[in-house]
């Protein structure tokens, strides 16, 4: 799988660029397609046809309801019974000769008017070749309706290329859009398949390899995260005793909520950090249920000129104001730091910091700072309908990478580069859970031989959501503190030794197999 994702852009320019210098004619390429989604209805439906089982395509204007009438037309020639609806009038050349072709090949083809007349059912498999990559906007007309009607249907549904109604840039979801089982994508991902609101709609994805090339002038710059790529971004030299592991300094913990903190450096720990200090003007009692004797602690005031420290998260359990001034900290310190939680409602905008920042809000923590940013209230909701917006917005105004949680994480750097996480699930919706994660990137940053800063909080995403699977694996009903243990385990996953197959480490292993993207190549 590559991991470098295509924009609609760059999707359109490797079709050019493959049917224009390259000379591959375009019934090639769909042909190609069609083949890939035709096997991923078969995986769905059961690979022997039956006579209980039928396949239903949806076509829409456009080369995406081309490729739909040609996967009616393949299914159909392999003894499917097949029906396809054609949701829109017209259509250019290619679309009507396949529509054309499909027929000839026993196809049933219907108009919309037919469609509220299909007996659904769970031995249905429909195909939605609605809309393509190019669709912008809400759905509107005929295609809203189709896509309101298939999503009220019983049977399981392939997509070809990103669900209909799913911005394919942004995973935004303007109106409504097909809730589908597989997507079947071409040649690249699409950032969309992975942003929530759209991961959710697009199920499990199959990236094809039908044969695009696109021109050299066009680089991808969002890429998906892998367990190959959470490994390279491992720290390359080993360390001959702690001090080498790097020492992070924890900056939070106020009042009532001690526990954050101790989380974070708990984190820390497991993620490598060799040591680990907790600064705080209020010194927490040390009592089991908070404290850990590998925690050391010291006063605020001292952080400044603790120059054996390597790395900060700042933030957690931070329900106070401080002593000491935090976007002074955030724009003078040089060491590279995390700021979470209570230390994000600080962060100075249109500044340059010192050094390197990540920023690691949810969405109620970025819609506080979309709110003082725009000078207009903004909502968690409206944080998740505009995730990728909102997170490069961020990144390009406060000088920082900024990892926006939550389904489908977006990770984006004040440049434009950007990583998408493929992993992760509710079971990490947990008290303390982000405190974890900013504990696991500052272990990152802490310590020497790092290739490239910018990764290390893909590489603890990664890691932090294995480590709620494996939690729960462990133990139905996660809580932070067992997504901590399950750290040791999750770098074990990512950067042991294949051959290991302890029965943990096979079946995290086996996981990941199924849930990531998958490539098929016909």
């Amino acid at each position: 799988m590559n991991a470098g994702l295509w924009t609609a852009e760059q999707s359109a320019a490797a079709d050019s660029h493959t049917m224009g210098p390259l000379g591959l004619p375009s019934l090639v390429l769909m042909e190609r397609a069609a083949l890939a989604v035709a096997h991923a209805v078969e995986e769905r439906a059961g690979l022997t046809p039956t006579a209980s089982r039928r396949v239903e395509v949806l076509c829409g204007p456009g080369n995406n309801g081309a490729d739909g009438f040609a996967v009616a037309r393949i299914l159909a020639g392999r003894g499917w019974t097949v029906g396809a609806t054609s949701c829109c009038s017209g259509g250019h050349e290619a679309r009507q000769s396949q529509a054309d072709w499909a027929r000839r090949h026993g196809v049933t083809i219907r108009s919309m008017s037919e469609l509220e007349a299909i007996a659904s059912g769970p031995n249905l498999v429909f195909v939605d070749a609605l809309l393509g990559t190019g669709s912008r906007g809400a759905p509107r007309g005929p295609i809203a309706a189709a896509i309101s009607w298939l999503n009220r249907q019983r049977g399981q549904v392939v997509a070809i290329d990103v669900p209909s109604g799913v911005e394919p840039d942004t995973g935004a979801v303007p109106g409504e859009a097909v809730a589908a089982r597989v997507t079947v994508t071409f040649q690249r991902s699409k950032p969309g398949l992975h942003i929530s609101p759209g991961c959710s709609a697009a199920g499990r994805v199959v990236i094809a390899d039908i044969g695009l090339v696109a021109p050299p002038s066009v680089e991808a710059n969002v890429r998906l995260l892998t367990p190959a790529w959470a490994k390279a971004a491992a720290r390359s030299s080993p360390a001959e005793h702690k001090g080498q592991r790097g020492h992070v300094g924890i900056v939070g913990g106020t009042g009532g909520t001690p526990g954050a903190a101790m989380l974070a450096g708990l984190a820390a720990l497991r993620a490598g950090a060799g040591l680990v200090t907790w600064f705080t003007d209020h010194p927490p009692r040390l009592e089991p249920a908070v404290g850990r004797a590998e925690i050391m602690f010291d006063v605020l005031a001292r952080l400044v000129e603790r120059n054996d420290v390597s790395a900060l998260v700042v933030g957690p359990g931070l329900t106070r104001e401080t002593d000491l001034s935090l976007s002074q900290l955030y724009l003078e310190d040089r060491r590279p730091a995390v700021w979470d939680a209570g230390a994000l409602a600080r962060v100075p905008f249109d500044g340059t910091p010192a050094g390197f920042r990540c920023l690691t809000p949810h969405a109620g923590e970025a819609a506080g700072l979309m709110t003082r940013l725009r000078g207009e209230p903004w909502s968690a909701r409206k944080v998740q309908s505009q995730r990728w917006f909102v997170a490069t917005t961020l990144a390009r105004r406060t000088g920082a990478q900024v990892l926006l949680k939550g389904r489908g994480t977006v990770i984006v750097d004040p440049s434009g580069r950007a990583e998408l996480l493929p992993i992760g699930s509710d079971r990490l919706a947990t008290a303390g859970s982000g405190d974890v994660l900013a504990g696991a990137i500052a272990a990152g940053l802490a310590g020497p031989g790092v290739p490239d800063l910018a990764r290390v909080s893909g590489r603890a995403g990664f890691l932090h959501a294995l480590a709620g699977e494996l939690a729960n694996r462990r133990r139905p009903g996660t809580v932070a503190g067992d997504i901590v243990d399950a750290l040791c385990v999750a770098r074990s996953v990512v950067d042991g030794d294949a051959a290991d197959t302890t029965a943990e480490l096979h079946g995290a292993r086996a996981w990941l197999t199924a849930v990531l993207p998958q490539p098929y190549r016909g």
